[in-house]
């Protein structure tokens, strides 16, 4: 089993690696290299593979991020607009051709993201082919977004300045509604708007005490639930610390693979 691992907003490769191989205990708010358990990946079967893909984006780090692990930090995505995850999709894709096939996906937040609007766009625009991933495992998935300006729903007045692309913060930039403009929107999908649903297995792993909980379970409700397992941990917009937690996200993964066996 061969994953592509994509890591969340202000991490990176090497730290979504670390998070999910080996967890290590706190002091004083910052990261000894003392090993108290091992991350849910370390318990899986040794002969899976994982490749993990690092953003291209330099960005400032995750919160709490910068007390743990070194920089840089990075990021797939600096805005979600329509061109900006189009661009993304051609990224991800171009390493799946090239470095490829993959059985499945791994996501954290931002990664599970743009994991799961691949998905959704292979379901409208081409669901009499296989899909490029057999499973999918979300982390504190966030929304998915679209990459045209047709699919999804448009909630580009709902987002803050901060999240638009360049031209589109700028008062006086003269920016009007034009193709341009539909093309840096920002274009959410909804299970209750969208009626394409990923159908692969895929695993649905959160924080109780997320933030962003609403939007990992807009991903769940996106999904086949005949395909889909879920487990709530008791943290937040994290990879979970605890050994108990690991086991069971361990068990998940390791049954929506067996799952993903069937969709070769």
């Amino acid at each position: 089993m061969k994953f592509l691992c994509l890591h969340g907003k202000g991490t990176s490769a090497e730290i979504f690696e670390m998070q999910t191989g080996a967890v290590f205990s706190l002091h004083a708010q910052f990261l000894v290299a003392e090993t108290i358990t091992e991350g849910f990946r370390n318990l899986l079967p040794k002969h899976f593979d994982y490749d993990f893909l690092e953003g291209e984006k330099e960005v400032p780090p995750a919160p709490l991020i910068a007390k743990v692990f070194p920089g840089p930090y990075m990021s797939y995505l600096t805005d979600y607009s329509v061109s900006s995850i189009e661009e993304q999709h051609e990224f991800i894709m171009n390493i799946v051709d090239e470095e490829g096939p993959f059985d499945g996906v791994m996501g954290f937040s931002q990664g599970a993201s743009l994991a799961a609007s691949i998905l959704i766009h292979h379901q409208i625009e081409k669901p009499w082919l296989p899909p490029p991933f057999r499973v999918a495992v979300f982390l504190c998935a966030t929304y998915a977004h679209s990459r045209n300006s047709l699919d999804g729903k448009d909630v580009t007045d709902k987002v803050p300045a901060s999240g638009l692309p360049d031209r589109r913060r700028s008062t006086d930039s003269g920016y009007s509604s034009d193709d341009n403009s539909a093309r840096d929107s920002i274009r959410v999908f909804y299970a209750d708007s969208t009626k394409a649903r990923i159908q692969i297995p895929t695993a649905h792993l959160y924080g109780e005490n997320d933030s962003y909980l609403h939007e990992s379970l807009e991903i769940v409700d996106l999904c086949d639930q005949r395909l889909s397992l879920e487990f709530k941990h008791k943290g937040g917009h994290e990879v979970p610390m605890d050994a108990v937690s690991n086991k069971k996200i361990r068990d998940i993964i390791a049954m929506t693979c067996e799952r993903g066996e069937t969709f070769s």
